[in-house]
Parts: C-alpha cells; sequence; structure tokens
C-alpha cells in the first residue's frame, strides 16, 4: 500500500483556540487514530458561560459510513447516530481522494444551545482543503 498523506486544510477559527495535543497534554493519537489538534471555544452570556471543545483526528474512510451533508459546506458532512439522525457533535470532512477524513468530535459540557451549535456549525462550514 502507498503512503497515504493528508492535504493541507484551512478553517476559520477566530472564535476558537486551537492548540496541539501535546500542548493539551493528550497523546498523538486516540483509538489507533492520530490526533491532530485540539480546539476549544467559550460563549459568554449576561449570566452564562458556556464552552464546547473537539478533537480532530485522521481516520481512513470508510464507504460503509452513514453521513448528512452540512448545509452550506462542501466538505463536511455529519456523522448519523444509530437512528439514522445527524450527530450534531460529531463531523467527517473526507479528502478530495477519498481515502482519508478528519473527524471533528466536539464535547459540550453545558449543552450544545443556539450560539454554541451556531458557532460549531459554523466552524465545520469554514472547513476548506488547500488546493
Amino acid at each position: 500500500m502507498k503512503d497515504l498523506v493528508l492535504p493541507s486544510f484551512a478553517m476559520d477559527c477566530r472564535d476558537w483556540i486551537v492548540i496541539t495535543p501535546a500542548q493539551a497534554g493528550l497523546p498523538d493519537d486516540v483509538a489507533g487514530s492520530p490526533l491532530l489538534a485540539v480546539l476549544s471555544t467559550a460563549v459568554l452570556g449576561a449570566d452564562s458561560f458556556r464552552s464546547a471543545s473537539a478533537v480532530l483526528t485522521v481516520a481512513l474512510l470508510d464507504s460503509e459510513v452513514a453521513t448528512r451533508p452540512l448545509a452550506d459546506s462542501t466538505v463536511a458532512a455529519h456523522l448519523l447516530d444509530a437512528d439514522g439522525l445527524p450527530d450534531p457533535l460529531r463531523y467527517i470532512l473526507p479528502t478530495p481522494d477519498g481515502q482519508l477524513a478528519l473527524v471533528a468530535e466536539f464535547t459540550t459540557p453545558d449543552g450544545a444551545d443556539g450560539e454554541v451549535a451556531a458557532r460549531i456549525e459554523s466552524l465545520m462550514a469554514s472547513f476548506r482543503w488547500a488546493a
């Protein structure tokens, strides 16, 4: 098998802090999948503080993965849950050649209210593979 190479990519991360796994004190892989980055954001309200974080991992793309395209995105898609519904916290970003994908998995300790969900969706919609 030839070497698989992940192409360069870009996202609009202006509302997010992006750090390496080492900076976060995490290993270089999660369950055998290379861990590329850790992202965090916070939404401040008058009486509230809501946060979200994510990990970006690399995976071999399986044609059996059930997805639903994300509106306003040419790349990102929701991974579907067991009931066939879009998981609002798990996204797949297939490479142009279809062999690899980035997987973005978000956690929202305080729940994904409208502002947090919009920030996550905006980040995923901004994803582009570099030419």
